[in-house]
């Protein structure tokens, strides 16, 4: 017999309903930190396909209201052969006077073209659909009116080229001939609705029948449309080559221009691009001189770093300063505007080398005022890539050039001694830590605040170097490191004197806190810490921390470690795995659509994405909640994109074939565990987790599974596990309550989505 358990809570009791609710919100993202990444940029991504804008509906609609609303449609009309014909001319008139009308009032020099050019256009579509022939009755001034009402450049006028590439059918069905600037319109419309091909070709037509004779002042528009339309294209050889007759014939018309053709050369991947795409640089700035505005930079800047050119980039960066579009004021706004050129070009600092020489170009030519905030940065990237001899050379450069560390740069400092494990670094560490915590207790008994240093006032490098005071995250970095170390007395009087003060938490501290606590084995002190920090209220505002990804993982394996221990399993002070989890999911909802949610992901995931599948698996097992164990699975996969191993499918083995002891004599145990009811019971669950993914690998096609993607695979073995669960609790309580069991535990843990491909009812059994 199976040792299948159902849960210890009825699928609708009480005791699942959720009685909490994270209460706090994760902190803002700085305005110059951009989510977008220009050197992940594809130079295939320009080439392509560009989808044709949609066209707008209420044309459509304005022909079926002028239809639907004609008093005597000529087809419903009852009468004679003769009023039929007198029917329908009233309308062709009605529609032909109100195209005439709307014409004559948009060719007067004072009416706005913008403003009727919506109502011309509904009156020639609608006398077009009246009168056949009325294209042919409108002279070359009429055409001129249509199509200058319609080629204006405005913000309202969705579907300029999608009736531009219309109107220009329509004049060449009757034979009209056109300027050259319609033309050029008209290629630049039909490219922007995706017909890219049709556009190039046609103008290379133009362009080489316009060979026989010079280029007149007309033809300017047309032959930067080439340019345009090449450099869009991905062409940048022939760009240029255009560009360069270009300027030889109109050297001071379209200067601009350059600008998309040194786009097309950094987003080509031949060197030899990338190397005109400096000269270009150079020209543009000798041609724009003093016109040259920061958008012009900032696009030659992000050039530059689609194309991973770092020496350059930073040449503009240094530009942008020198020319005074950055670092020219105190503003909030010209703060933000440099730190977020600064911030992109921190996107190709990917190891020390790289950072250090963007930290030194950009601290040369940047204000004193930015300097803490470069070295911040740059010692950040030396704790990521664990390179404690270079914090220390960062930490020393802050010195040596007049700039004061503070207290976030010591904290970085600190972190990279500790995490090198070793005894000097870390007795270093131990010692600047508690020098800066003596500071911090010195400056509470005198009631003073520290004072924050001027970052635009140089010190003296040759004066005694003094150590600036601790905060909440000094704390922290101790506390967890005494803490490894079983070094309770230092923990216990580092929280004394933490409670004793008035310093604000964060989630360094409260990971901190809760780690303690459960090193102790203070299970429900722990969740209690956690609650009383993300409980926000109008009388406790202090109580704001938001959880990173690292405190549900702390909290995983809290939850994990009290279940596993009889004396804290039936704590009613603990949340149960269904609520943990759907704590979980509340969280993960706050954080996803962040641009920074990969960090608080990897943060409960960590490096080995499965150790927390594990945490959960093994948290549901001790409440043999079964259901609870299949909805976990699949709140990892959608919310997190972790996918189950083989060793999720040993775990659900173990889980289905364990059997509480707890409370029995060790000798009970023991009898139970060396005889063979145990080993039965997990070949017999072995064997129907063998049967269903035998059935499931005989129904799918070879040809299929070989394309299928690392996703796909992981979503196939998801719902063969989903279906295994499925067969061991239909086994046991029948498939209706199977489904109702796993309902209520979706519904419980707040998760919305599916729960596999088949349900235990549409199950096909006997077979295999």
């Amino acid at each position: 017999m199976l040792a299948l358990r159902l849960p210890r809570c009825h699928p609708h009791s009480s005791r699942l309903i959720h009685t909490r609710t994270l209460r706090t919100v994760p902190p803002r993202i700085p305005k110059y930190i951009k989510s977008w990444n220009p050197t992940r940029h594809d130079a295939e991504q320009r080439r392509a396909k560009t989808l044709p804008r949609p066209v707008d509906t209420r044309d459509e609609r304005f022909k079926h209201a002028a239809r639907t609303n004609d008093p005597e449609p000529p087809h419903q009309s009852p009468t004679t052969g003769g009023e039929e014909e007198g029917a329908e001319n009233k309308t062709t008139y009605k529609a032909r006077g109100r195209l005439r009308h709307l014409l004559a009032i948009a060719g007067s020099p004072s009416v706005c073209l913008d403003h009727i050019r919506l109502p011309l256009w509904r009156a020639y579509c609608f006398a077009k659909l009246e009168d056949q022939e009325v294209m042919s009755r409108l002279d070359y001034r009429e055409w001129d009116i249509i199509w200058t009402s319609q080629a204006v450049e405005t913000f309202s006028n969705r579907n300029r080229t999608t009736h531009l590439e219309r109107l220009y059918e329509d004049m060449q069905s009757v034979g009209v001939t056109f300027t050259a600037s319609q033309r050029t319109d008209y290629l630049e419309a039909l490219y922007l609705n995706g017909k890219e091909e049709e556009a190039i070709k046609g103008w290379d037509a133009d362009y080489f029948e316009s060979q026989v004779e010079p280029l007149k002042d007309q033809d300017a528009k047309h032959l930067a449309t080439g340019v345009k339309l090449h450099a869009l294209v991905g062409n940048p050889d022939r760009a240029r080559e255009l560009m360069e007759k270009l300027f030889g014939l109109f050297p001071n018309e379209f200067q601009t221009i350059m600008m998309l053709v040194f786009r097309a050369h950094t987003s080509s991947k031949i060197a030899n691009h990338h190397e005109t795409a400096k000269d270009l640089y150079d020209q543009i700035k000798a041609r724009l001189g003093a016109t040259m505005k920061f958008r012009d930079y900032h696009s030659c800047f992000v050039g530059f770093l689609e194309a991973r050119m770092l020496d350059s980039a930073k040449d503009v960066f240094r530009d942008m300063v020198q020319d005074g579009f950055l670092a020219t004021s105190e503003s909030k706004k010209d703060i933000q505007s440099t730190l977020a050129e600064l911030h992109m070009l921190y996107r190709l600092g990917e190891n020390i080398e790289t950072m250090t020489s963007i930290a030194l170009d950009a601290i040369e030519c940047l204000p004193p005022s930015y300097h803490s905030h470069l070295y911040f940065d740059w010692m950040k990237l030396a704790v990521v890539v664990k390179s404690p001899e270079a914090a220390t050379q960062i930490l020393n450069m802050m010195y040596e050039h007049g700039t004061v560390p503070e207290t976030v740069h010591f904290n970085l400092f600190l972190e990279a001694l500790l995490r090198t494990e070793e005894s000097p670094r870390v007795l270093k560490a131990e010692n600047i830590g508690w020098r800066m915590i003596d500071e911090a207790q010195k400056l509470s008994a005198s009631n003073g605040t520290p004072q924050p240093s001027d970052p635009g006032a140089p010190s003296d490098p040759d004066a005694p170097r003094k150590l600036p005071v601790a905060d909440v995250t000094t704390v922290a970095l101790i506390m967890h490191h005494h803490a490894k170390s079983l070094q309770w007395e230092h923990v216990d009087y580092l929280t004394r004197q933490l409670n004793s003060t008035s310093i604000a938490p964060n989630h360094t501290i409260m990971n901190v806190l809760i780690d303690n606590k459960v090193r102790k084995g203070a299970y429900a002190d722990a969740w209690a810490i956690f609650k009383q920090l993300t409980n926000r209220t109008e009388k406790d505002s202090s109580a704001n921390v938001f959880p990173n990804g690292a405190t549900f993982r702390h909290l995983w394996k809290m939850l994990r470690l009290a279940l596993g221990d009889e004396t804290s399993r039936f704590d009613p002070n603990l949340p149960s795995p269904r609520d943990l989890l759907r704590e979980t999911v509340e969280w993960w909802t706050l954080c996803w659509r962040r641009p920074d949610a990969e960090r608080f992901r990897m943060g409960l995931a960590a490096a080995d994405k499965g150790a927390i599948t594990s945490l959960m698996l093994h948290c549901f097992s001790y409440a043999q909640d079964l259901p609870g164990s299949l909805i976990a699975l699949h709140v990892l996969r959608k919310h997190f994109k972790i996918f189950p191993t083989a060793k999720v499918a040993r775990i659900l083995h173990g889980q289905m074939t364990w059997v509480d002891f707890s409370r029995e004599s060790s000798s009970v145990r023991g009898q139970y565990f060396h005889s063979l009811s145990n080993r039965q019971s997990f070949n017999r669950i072995k064997n129907i987790y063998d049967v269903v993914l035998r059935r499931r690998l005989g129904a799918m096609d070879p040809e299929v599974a070989s394309k299928m993607t690392v996703e796909e695979v992981g979503d196939a073995g998801l719902n063969t596990l989903s279906e295994f669960v499925r067969v061991v609790m239909a086994l046991k309580c029948g498939a209706e309550m199977t489904e109702e069991l796993i309902e209520a535990a979706r519904l419980n843990v707040g998760f919305e989505g599916p729960t596999g491909d088949v349900s235990a009812i549409d199950m096909e059994w006997g077979q295999g």
